[in-house]
This record gives C-alpha cells, structure tokens and sequence, in this order.
C-alpha cells in the first residue's frame, strides 16, 4: 500500500536552529523525544501506523510542545480522512510555542493551508521547502505529497527521481514511485518500480502488498492473490481481505 504521511517525515537527530543548513533543523529540548519521534518514522517506512502512531504520542508526551510530533499525527490521520483527530493535532502543532526553524514554519504554512481545506494546493511551499533545502531527501516529500493532491502525477514521478539520487533510504520511495505510475498508467515503469521496492525490503509485507495492488490494476487476479498471500504469510496482520478479493476474481472468471 502507499501511505502518503510517511513523505511528510523527518528522521532527525535532536538538532535546534544552529544546525547545518543542508539538513531540515527539527526542533525539540528532549532527547527522549526524539529518540521516540527517530523510531515512530522508522516504523511509519515500514507502514507499521500503530506503531508509528504511538511513538509520535510518546514523543508528543515527553515533549508537549514538539511540534513534528503534532503534525506527523495531523498527516496520518488527514490520509485516514479521520477529520476529528487530523483538526487536533493540526490545531496543536500550529499552538506549539517553540520557535521552529524555517524549514518547520514553511511546514506549518502547509498545515494551515490543509487545515483550511485538505484538498489546497500547497505545491508551491513543498517547492520552495526544496529550494531551501535541495541536499536533504526529505525535503522533497512534501512536494510529491502536494503533488499528489492535485492529481499532478507525472510532478509526482519527476520529484521522485529526483530523490533517489540524493536517498539515505530509497525503499519508500521505490514504494511511492510505483503508485505514481499506476496512476499514470505506465504499468512497465510501476513493476519495475516495486520490483526494486520488493528487492530492497524483502522481509517485510507491504512490498508484495504493494506489488499485489499493481496486479489488480492490470487485472492479473491470480497473481495479485500470489502477492497478496506473499505479504500475508510475513505477517498474518496483513493482506487477507485483499487476497481473498482478489481469489473471488480470479475463481469468477475461471468459470466465465
């Protein structure tokens, strides 16, 4: 599966505004909190969300005023459309009292902007966060995130490319360029991509999940199954209803 909150996460070490300037400065007093925040985006590249979730709610109770905390929990639940949840930690990062460093207050521009209307076009900060910060990968998944709001899915692909040359972890970003793809329809360059995905986190089940939901776009039911299963077996949490799904299709046809 493609979660978009993860392009919107910094995996950081504790850092205040002295910091060099290529790298996004991310603001907070407590080195628990960090250390806290540091395994909650791990967890969020691996698409493990409650585990990800929960580090970000410690990290938020170690350190009230931690503001990514608040707003890596606004994104998740903005992508679960749980508009209860996204409008208070939304709220809250925007309450944060700390001064933030000026990659951190384009992102609160950006949280304004969604809090305002979750479907704004904020490409144009995810641009400029990239032009503040060109060497740091991770200023680039805001933009591609924006991107994706607007459908703009060929911008999405061109950000993505341009992550890879600079990644410290190109996985997710395998994962997010196969999407794209899909989306555009170019099933080649979308099999390619998750192959790689596959190849670079082969113990881990979002992978073939991810390459299960490629075979449902080309309606290759049987295979989707085998890749659905492939991600179940790494962790029983995983894939099931998609698989079965995907088994009803294949045993429809096959007696069409």
């Amino acid at each position: 599966r493609l979660l978009w909150p993860v392009f919107f996460l910094f995996l950081v070490s504790l850092c205040t505004q002295e910091v060099k300037e290529k790298k996004i400065p991310i603001t907070t007093d407590s080195e628990l909190a960090i250390e806290l925040y540091n395994k909650g985006i791990i967890a969020g590249e691996e698409v493990n969300i409650g585990k990800a979730m929960d580090l970000f709610k410690q990290a938020l109770t170690e350190d009230p005023d931690f503001f990514m905390a608040s707003y890596s929990l606004a994104t998740y639940y903005l992508y679960f459309e749980n508009e209860e949840e996204f409008q208070k930690y939304a709220e809250k990062a925007l309450q944060s009292e700390v001064k933030l460093s000026k990659g951190e207050e384009l992102l609160k521009t950006l949280l304004e902007k969604l809090l305002a209307d979750p479907k704004a076009n904020v490409t144009e900060i995810g641009k400029e966060l990239v032009e503040m910060y060109p060497d740091d990968d991770q200023a680039y998944f805001p933009l591609a995130f924006s991107q994706m709001i607007v459908n703009d899915y060929q911008g999405v692909v061109e950000t993505y490319k341009k992550v890879l040359e600079i990644a410290e972890n190109p996985a997710p970003i395998y994962n997010g360029l196969g999407y794209a793809y899909i989306e555009l329809e170019q099933f080649d360059d979308a099999e390619s991509a998750l192959d790689k995905y596959i190849e670079l986190e082969p113990d881990l089940p979002n992978p073939y999940d991810s390459k299960g939901d490629y075979f449902m776009n080309i309606e290759d039911y049987g295979k989707a199954y085998e890749s659905y299963m492939k991600a179940h077996e790494i962790d029983t949490l995983w894939s099931y209803n998609k698989a079965m799904k995907a088994k009803a299709l294949y045993d429809s046809l096959q007696v069409e």
